[in-house]
């Protein structure tokens, strides 16, 4: 017995020694990778890793990754391309900050999506879904859903979004009344929540005035998943993921029920989903289940199909309400610090539309292509979308070419997470002017190079609802801008920048930097108070 006890002990003894020898190995392998790249200062034992927790001290907690990567870049004067050693904790990454390699790997070749996507988001929204499959899965799915998404149809809706918009307006309205203090990206997150609804299936979800069950639930889903990022404790973890797990199931079953309902009408009143104009979200997502159903004469749901169906409709609702809503507040928190460019809205507002927000409201709806005209909007709204982007997107190396080009050298991709990161192309002088400075004017002038401004990325993986984003940005304003002055409440401005890239924290304290959920988000919420203004509308 004494001898298969040490037996025993030796071979476990064996098992730990060839685990720590591979480790060794491997973490060697790793680091020598890094000797004659360009990277900031890397450590032969930690590799990047300590420095990116040395950075994340400067910045406030919770911080979004991207403001850690133009911290970094700034702080050590990192080229266009240069690499980033996080094993074990993460695969290597090539770091892209040049706009002419992000239009490359994007665009020209478009890089497939690395795994680390599907790490991310499919707990969250579920396999399969439209942001990270790849190949005739992905051609499919986009094919599918790009008609709700088309210039046209999205222009059609203006009249619908104005409708929900109104609603976010008469809640403005209530609180300008009060002087209260009120959490701004609470209302404009029911708002989008609405309109991508209303894309969805057709109808509002009621979220402003009823509140909305499968919100909470998303939300709920996305902040236990953040917390699963900010330690690597497993047992804690483990109880978050169990949240996540948990919201996930409740959201898939609100989800199921509307997808139910609609498939039971669409059989019961036999409607015709073969022309794909005009069709909602909903439908075109069932157009080719029904059809082939109706074929094999057995309309009933299949749950492999259904299962999809929920995937596909989560996605879109998550990316259809999180950006918009997330760019209006940051909209309103740089307009209410920058009162010329607030007078400059409201006059284009008056002279594209008319005065007063009743009589713009019916334009609208009798013209909504009326709202076209309104160039310094957008070019308001791109502005707030350079300083704040939403994220970026994570590709894995070219599976032919093995490399990047850039500056006639060649940068190994092989093995290695890619990303182009926005906010450090968008934040970056010698790209952007003055890249600080908070200046729409700078579209109409476009004196910065073709493929740098890029929130909604490029090529055929951007974002398919930036057409719908746009529009609602600029409903948003157009029907609020000219009644209401905001201002931010319960700021702490910092005394001295946080770091070398902006000083946006002398104004907004904390609040300059966004914080990681499910894409970059304002910071508490963005709390603001509301007053009428004095403008003659």
């Amino acid at each position: 017995m004494g001898s298969i006890g040490l037996s025993s002990a030796a071979f476990a003894l064996a098992g730990v020694v060839s685990a720590l020898a591979y480790f060794i190995w491997r973490m060697y392998e790793e680091r020598r990778f890094y000797s004659d790249v360009p990277k900031p200062p890397h450590h032969w034992f930690w590799g990047h890793l300590k420095l990116m927790g040395e950075i994340m001290a400067e910045l406030p907690p919770d911080v979004h990754h991207q403001s850690v990567i133009t911290t970094m870049a700034k702080k050590y004067n990192l080229p266009g391309v240069f690499y980033l050693d996080l094993w074990p904790a993460s695969p290597g990454q090539v770091i892209v900050i040049d706009p002419d390699v992000a239009q490359y790997m994007t665009v020209t070749k478009n890089y497939p999506k690395h795994e680390a996507e599907q790490w991310f988001l499919d707990p969250l929204i579920g396999k399969g879904n439209i942001v990270t499959v790849e190949g005739s899965q992905w051609k499919y799915l986009h094919k599918m859903l790009s008609p709700a998404f088309s210039v046209q149809h999205i222009s059609n809706m203006r009249p619908a979004i104005a409708e929900e918009i109104m609603e976010f307006r008469s809640m403005i309205d209530k609180l300008a009344d009060t002087g209260e203090k009120f959490c701004l990206e609470q209302l404009t997150q029911r708002t989008t929540f609405d309109v991508i609804g209303k894309a969805t299936f057709g109808h509002s979800l009621k979220a402003k005035s009823q509140g909305s069950a499968a919100l909470e639930h998303w939300e709920g889903m996305c902040r236990a998943f953040a917390k699963t990022h900010e330690s690597y404790n497993f047992v804690s973890n483990l109880f978050k993921l169990r949240t996540v797990e948990t919201e996930a199931k409740k959201l898939d079953a609100i989800l199921a029920e509307m997808i139910k309902k609609r498939f039971d009408i669409v059989v019961q009143e036999k409607t015709d989903l073969t022309g794909k104009k005009g069709l909602s979200i909903m439908d075109l997502v069932l157009r080719d289940f029904v059809e082939e159903s109706r074929q094999v004469g057995r309309e009933v749901l299949d749950p492999a199909f259904l299962k999809n169906a929920i995937t596909q409709i989560k996605t879109l609702l998550a990316a259809g309400s999180g950006t918009t809503s997330n760019t209006i507040c940051y909209s309103m928190m740089m307009l209410s610090v920058h009162p010329k460019v607030v007078q400059k809205l409201r006059e284009e507002h008056d002279a594209v539309f008319t005065k007063g927000v009743d009589a713009t409201y019916k334009m609208l709806q009798n013209d909504p292509y009326r709202l076209n005209q309104l160039e310094y909007t957008t070019n308001v709204i791109k502005e707030v979308l350079r300083l704040y982007p939403i994220g970026n997107t994570a590709r894995a190396g070219h599976p032919t070419e093995k490399f990047l080009a850039f500056q006639g050298q060649n940068y190994s991709t092989e093995g290695k997470m890619v990303l182009p990161v926005h906010m450090t192309m968008h934040m970056n002088d010698e790209i952007f002017q003055n890249a600080t400075k908070f200046d729409p004017d700078r579209f109409a002038r476009e004196d910065f190079p073709r493929n740098a401004w890029r929130p909604f990325e490029r090529g055929p993986r951007g974002c398919l609802g930036s057409p719908l984003a746009m529009d609602e940005l600029k409903i948003a304003l157009l029907l609020t801008i000219r009644d209401f002055d905001f201002t931010c409440a319960d700021l702490k401005p910092n005394k001295t920048p946080r770091v070398g890239w902006t000083d946006w924290d002398l104004t907004f304290g904390d609040r300059a930097f966004q914080t990681f959920v499910f894409e970059a988000r304002p910071r508490d919420g963005m709390p603001m108070t509301v007053k009428r203004s004095n403008w003659a509308s």
